[in-house]
């Protein structure tokens, strides 16, 4: 007697989920784990190595098909099928072209979901190699990481640690994806200040426990969860100074968060150090911030000649030119000509700003009408795939190394 195929399910709505449950209760399969959409999906594909994944996809519509890719990397045998409520032709094209094997709109009929698994897999084994096949697809050894966005200035005062502060925070609000938000000045940092948080446990300390052991620790005990649901793990504030950081540790921290978290946003030291370096190394996306001080640009133009002689990839690179007055004097145009890069993103000039900091709450929380607040939420819609098309027409990049 042959053995029912297993089969995850990979749903962000319970009640769907429960739904498919209760349809494939009554079929040949045997469902073997459930997840929602990112890392915690790819996790469970890489260990049971289904034989169909089988995907709801609905909003954020990005990272559900983020998530399908992701899932093909962490089980290469397993045929990838979506189901969902979306009737229209470019979802399911858009689905197919991510991998999928077959595609089935809900709710089905048993017999409907019945027939759309069967020839999925049909289709899948078709155009797989044979099990003796030496090229075969295997699990990778690392799974898939969640998407890193690393918030750089090389000088202080632009304002880095209020845009990933936010930027962490709007991206929880628009995805409800697992976000984790990392604060590598590890003594001066000032992420804790304007989230309105004490934690008991800080960076200093998972790079103690680093050394001290020779591997990671896990992360988990040195997370401290905000009220949005963002996991921060932030710069100690002690009186005296640390030893110097090794950059390497900050890497493997880094790399660490991004097998767990959806979203790891990065605020990094007003310098040009080590670990500044390696959070780079490390990035999906770096945002390279400025505002419109002759300094502050000079700077950003350094910073970016600095990183194209060091072979760092120009498409991770974002401008971002923040207002931090409300001086008009220097264009956009003059910015992008000064610096060698194209704008991606602008931020208002916003009295909200300094009120939300002395409330020690970011604003997209405290005051989320507000001109930065909504222009920050947009920058997280971008990120997160949730809307039709980007505020600055920009394109979007995946994970890759120098």
């Amino acid at each position: 007697m042959g053995r029912n195929p297993p089969i995850l399910l990979v749903d962000a709505d319970p009640d769907h989920c429960g739904m498919l449950k209760q349809l494939l209760g009554g079929m040949p399969y045997a469902v073997v784990g459930d997840a929602s959409y990112g890392v915690e999906a790819a996790h469970l594909a890489g260990v049971l190595q289904p034989d169909i994944v089988l995907l709801h996809v609905e909003e954020p519509l990005a990272l559900a098909l983020r998530t399908l890719e992701v899932l093909q990397e962490a089980a290469p045998r397993a045929t990838p099928v979506v189901i969902s409520r979306r009737t229209d032709g470019d979802t399911a094209r858009k689905a197919m072209l991510s991998g999928a094997r077959g595609y089935v709109v809900s709710p089905p009929t048993a017999e409907q979901l019945q027939t759309v698994l069967t020839e999925a897999r049909r289709r899948h084994e078709r155009l797989m190699p044979s099990a003796d096949d030496p090229g075969i697809p295997q699990p990778p050894a690392v799974l898939a990481s969640g998407t890193v966005v690393t918030v750089f200035g090389p000088k202080g005062g632009v304002g880095k640690t209020t845009l990933s502060s936010n930027l962490a925070v709007a991206i929880r609000q628009r995805t409800q994806a697992r976000v984790a938000l990392i604060d590598v000045d590890a003594d001066f940092g000032d992420v804790a200040v304007l989230m309105g948080m004490e934690p008991e446990r800080t960076v200093r300390d998972v790079l103690r426990a680093s050394q001290e052991s020779g591997v990671p620790p896990a992360l988990a005990q040195f997370m401290t969860r905000h009220a949005s649901g963002v996991d921060v793990l932030a710069a100690r504030h002690a009186e005296e100074v640390g030893q110097p950081i090794d950059p390497q540790l900050i890497g493997q921290l880094i790399q660490q968060l991004a097998r767990s978290y959806d979203f790891v946003v990065v605020d990094t030291p007003g310098a040009f150090v080590p670990q500044v370096a390696a959070a780079l190394d490390e990035s999906t996306t770096v945002l390279l911030v400025t505002s419109t001080d002759m300094s502050s640009i000079k700077d950003a133009r350094l910073a970016l000649m600095t990183l194209k002689s060091s072979g760092f990839d120009e498409d991770r690179l974002k401008l971002v030119v923040n207002h931090a007055t409300n001086a008009n004097s220097v264009t956009e145009a003059d910015i992008e000509r000064t610096v060698g890069c194209p704008v991606f993103w602008t931020l208002p000039h916003d009295r909200a700003v300094p009120q939300s900091t002395q409330l020690g709450q970011p604003i997209v929380l405290s005051q989320p009408r507000s001109q930065m607040a909504q222009r920050v939420d947009a920058l997280a819609a971008y990120f997160g795939g949730v809307s039709a098309e980007p505020a600055e027409p920009r394109r979007r990049r995946g994970l890759f190394g120098l």
